[in-house]
Protein backbone atom coordinates (compact mmCIF):
# COMPACT_ATOMS: atom_id res chain seq x y z
CA UNK A 1 0.00 0.00 0.00
CA UNK A 2 1.44 3.36 -1.00
CA UNK A 3 0.84 6.61 0.88
CA UNK A 4 1.67 9.81 -1.00
CA UNK A 5 3.22 12.19 1.49
CA UNK A 6 2.14 15.33 -0.40
CA UNK A 7 -1.51 14.18 -0.27
CA UNK A 8 -1.21 13.80 3.49
CA UNK A 9 0.61 17.12 3.95
CA UNK A 10 -2.15 19.19 2.28
CA UNK A 11 -4.88 17.59 4.41
CA UNK A 12 -6.42 18.88 7.62
CA UNK A 13 -4.69 17.38 10.66
CA UNK A 14 -7.91 15.74 11.91
CA UNK A 15 -8.58 14.08 8.54
CA UNK A 16 -4.94 12.95 8.37
CA UNK A 17 -5.27 11.36 11.82
CA UNK A 18 -8.31 9.30 10.73
CA UNK A 19 -6.52 8.21 7.55
CA UNK A 20 -3.40 7.21 9.51
CA UNK A 21 -5.61 5.05 11.74
CA UNK A 22 -7.10 3.48 8.63
CA UNK A 23 -3.63 2.69 7.29
CA UNK A 24 -3.02 0.68 10.48
CA UNK A 25 -5.79 -1.69 9.32
CA UNK A 26 -3.64 -2.58 6.31
CA UNK A 27 -0.59 -3.12 8.54
CA UNK A 28 -2.67 -5.41 10.77
CA UNK A 29 -3.56 -7.39 7.62
CA UNK A 30 0.19 -7.76 6.91
CA UNK A 31 0.22 -5.36 3.99
CA UNK A 32 3.48 -3.49 3.62
CA UNK A 33 2.94 0.28 3.75
CA UNK A 34 5.41 2.50 1.89
CA UNK A 35 5.70 6.27 1.62
CA UNK A 36 5.63 7.72 -1.89
CA UNK A 37 6.20 11.19 -3.30
CA UNK A 38 4.22 12.77 -6.14
CA UNK A 39 5.75 16.03 -7.28
CA UNK A 40 2.88 17.19 -9.50
CA UNK A 41 0.16 17.79 -6.90
CA UNK A 42 0.42 21.55 -7.56
CA UNK A 43 -0.41 20.94 -11.24
CA UNK A 44 -3.52 18.88 -10.50
CA UNK A 45 -6.15 21.61 -10.07
CA UNK A 46 -5.01 24.03 -12.80
CA UNK A 47 -4.58 21.20 -15.31
CA UNK A 48 -7.90 19.58 -14.48
CA UNK A 49 -9.94 22.78 -14.53
CA UNK A 50 -8.35 24.14 -17.70
CA UNK A 51 -9.20 20.92 -19.56
CA UNK A 52 -12.63 20.84 -17.89
CA UNK A 53 -13.48 24.45 -18.85
CA UNK A 54 -12.53 24.04 -22.50
CA UNK A 55 -14.23 20.67 -22.96
CA UNK A 56 -17.31 21.77 -21.03
CA UNK A 57 -17.64 24.91 -23.18
CA UNK A 58 -17.26 22.83 -26.34
CA UNK A 59 -19.82 20.23 -25.18
CA UNK A 60 -22.45 22.88 -24.34
CA UNK A 61 -22.40 24.54 -27.78
CA UNK A 62 -25.24 22.29 -28.95
CA UNK A 63 -27.53 23.79 -26.29
CA UNK A 64 -27.94 26.96 -28.34
CA UNK A 65 -31.70 27.34 -27.93
CA UNK A 66 -32.76 26.00 -31.31
CA UNK A 67 -33.84 22.60 -30.00
CA UNK A 68 -34.69 23.26 -26.34
CA UNK A 69 -35.96 26.84 -26.51
CA UNK A 70 -33.26 28.68 -24.51
CA UNK A 71 -29.49 28.98 -24.87
CA UNK A 72 -27.84 27.26 -21.90
CA UNK A 73 -26.22 30.55 -20.80
CA UNK A 74 -29.69 31.99 -20.10
CA UNK A 75 -30.95 29.17 -17.87
CA UNK A 76 -27.96 27.59 -16.13
CA UNK A 77 -26.71 28.13 -12.60
CA UNK A 78 -23.80 30.30 -11.52
CA UNK A 79 -21.11 27.59 -11.54
CA UNK A 80 -22.17 26.20 -14.94
CA UNK A 81 -22.12 29.72 -16.39
CA UNK A 82 -18.68 30.35 -14.87
CA UNK A 83 -17.31 27.22 -16.57
CA UNK A 84 -18.88 28.17 -19.90
CA UNK A 85 -17.52 31.73 -19.78
CA UNK A 86 -13.99 30.71 -18.74
CA UNK A 87 -14.01 27.92 -21.34
CA UNK A 88 -15.11 30.43 -23.99
CA UNK A 89 -12.32 32.80 -22.95
CA UNK A 90 -9.63 30.10 -23.07
CA UNK A 91 -10.96 28.83 -26.41
CA UNK A 92 -10.79 32.21 -28.15
CA UNK A 93 -9.09 32.08 -31.52
CA UNK A 94 -6.16 34.28 -30.48
CA UNK A 95 -5.06 31.67 -27.92
CA UNK A 96 -4.93 29.02 -30.70
CA UNK A 97 -5.57 26.28 -28.15
CA UNK A 98 -2.11 26.77 -26.62
CA UNK A 99 -3.34 26.65 -23.01
CA UNK A 100 -5.43 23.57 -23.67
CA UNK A 101 -2.51 21.85 -25.42
CA UNK A 102 -0.21 22.69 -22.49
CA UNK A 103 -2.77 21.23 -20.08
CA UNK A 104 -2.91 18.02 -22.14
CA UNK A 105 0.92 17.86 -22.00
CA UNK A 106 0.79 18.35 -18.22
CA UNK A 107 -1.78 15.55 -17.95
CA UNK A 108 0.49 13.15 -19.86
CA UNK A 109 3.43 14.07 -17.61
CA UNK A 110 1.30 13.59 -14.47
CA UNK A 111 0.08 10.20 -15.70
CA UNK A 112 3.62 8.96 -16.44
CA UNK A 113 4.68 9.96 -12.93
CA UNK A 114 1.61 8.38 -11.34
CA UNK A 115 2.14 5.08 -13.18
CA UNK A 116 5.74 5.00 -11.90
CA UNK A 117 4.38 5.09 -8.34
CA UNK A 118 2.45 1.87 -9.01
CA UNK A 119 5.62 0.00 -9.99
CA UNK A 120 6.06 -1.30 -6.44
CA UNK A 121 2.58 -0.97 -4.88
CA UNK A 122 -0.82 -2.57 -5.43
CA UNK A 123 -2.80 0.48 -4.34
CA UNK A 124 -2.38 4.02 -3.10
CA UNK A 125 -4.46 5.31 -0.20
CA UNK A 126 -5.11 8.91 0.75
CA UNK A 127 -7.70 11.23 2.21
CA UNK A 128 -10.53 11.91 -0.24
CA UNK A 129 -10.76 15.64 0.48
CA UNK A 130 -8.18 17.81 2.23
CA UNK A 131 -10.58 19.72 4.50
CA UNK A 132 -13.88 19.39 6.28
CA UNK A 133 -17.00 20.64 4.46
CA UNK A 134 -18.14 24.22 4.83
CA UNK A 135 -21.44 25.01 6.51
CA UNK A 136 -24.61 25.22 4.39
CA UNK A 137 -25.08 28.80 3.23
CA UNK A 138 -21.41 29.73 3.80
CA UNK A 139 -20.05 31.63 0.80
CA UNK A 140 -16.91 30.24 -0.81
CA UNK A 141 -14.79 31.67 -3.58
CA UNK A 142 -14.51 29.43 -6.64
CA UNK A 143 -10.90 28.62 -5.71
CA UNK A 144 -11.93 27.58 -2.18
CA UNK A 145 -14.63 25.38 -3.69
CA UNK A 146 -12.26 23.80 -6.23
CA UNK A 147 -9.65 23.11 -3.53
CA UNK A 148 -11.86 20.25 -2.26
CA UNK A 149 -10.92 18.37 -5.47
CA UNK A 150 -7.12 18.45 -5.15
CA UNK A 151 -6.82 14.81 -4.00
CA UNK A 152 -9.35 13.28 -6.40
CA UNK A 153 -8.49 15.02 -9.68
CA UNK A 154 -5.14 13.20 -10.06
CA UNK A 155 -7.03 9.89 -10.42
CA UNK A 156 -9.39 11.48 -12.96
CA UNK A 157 -6.63 13.16 -14.95
CA UNK A 158 -4.40 10.08 -14.98
CA UNK A 159 -7.13 7.56 -15.80
CA UNK A 160 -6.68 5.62 -12.57
CA UNK A 161 -9.44 3.63 -10.95
CA UNK A 162 -10.38 4.81 -7.47
CA UNK A 163 -13.03 4.32 -4.84
CA UNK A 164 -13.82 5.67 -1.40
CA UNK A 165 -14.57 3.88 1.87
CA UNK A 166 -15.52 5.42 5.18
CA UNK A 167 -12.66 5.52 7.68
CA UNK A 168 -14.12 7.36 10.64
CA UNK A 169 -15.80 10.65 11.37
CA UNK A 170 -15.14 14.07 12.84
CA UNK A 171 -18.02 15.59 14.83
CA UNK A 172 -20.48 13.37 12.95
CA UNK A 173 -18.98 14.18 9.54
CA UNK A 174 -17.79 11.04 7.68
CA UNK A 175 -14.15 10.90 6.58
CA UNK A 176 -13.35 9.05 3.35
CA UNK A 177 -10.32 6.96 2.50
CA UNK A 178 -9.57 7.07 -1.22
CA UNK A 179 -8.11 3.83 -2.59
CA UNK A 180 -6.54 4.21 -6.01
CA UNK A 181 -5.24 1.65 -8.48
CA UNK A 182 -3.77 1.38 -11.94
CA UNK A 183 -6.04 1.72 -14.99
CA UNK A 184 -8.31 -1.32 -15.44
CA UNK A 185 -7.54 -2.73 -11.98
CA UNK A 186 -11.04 -1.94 -10.73
CA UNK A 187 -11.64 -5.47 -9.45
CA UNK A 188 -8.43 -5.42 -7.40
CA UNK A 189 -9.34 -2.04 -5.89
CA UNK A 190 -12.88 -3.19 -5.09
CA UNK A 191 -11.46 -6.26 -3.33
CA UNK A 192 -9.08 -4.08 -1.29
CA UNK A 193 -12.00 -1.81 -0.37
CA UNK A 194 -14.05 -4.83 0.76
CA UNK A 195 -11.12 -6.22 2.74
CA UNK A 196 -10.67 -2.85 4.44
CA UNK A 197 -14.37 -2.49 5.31
CA UNK A 198 -14.51 -6.02 6.74
CA UNK A 199 -11.58 -5.29 9.06
CA UNK A 200 -12.09 -1.61 9.95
Amino acid sequence: IGVIKEFMEVSDERIRERVERAIEVFRDLNWEVVELSYRYIDLALPTYYLINYVEFFSATRRYDGRRYGYPIEEVCGEEVLRRIMIGRHISKKEYSGKYYKRALQARRMMKREMLKLFKDVDAIVSPTVPKLPHKIGEKLTPMEMYAYDVLTVPANLCGMCAGVVRCGEINGIPVGLQIMGKPFEDEKILNIMIQFEENF
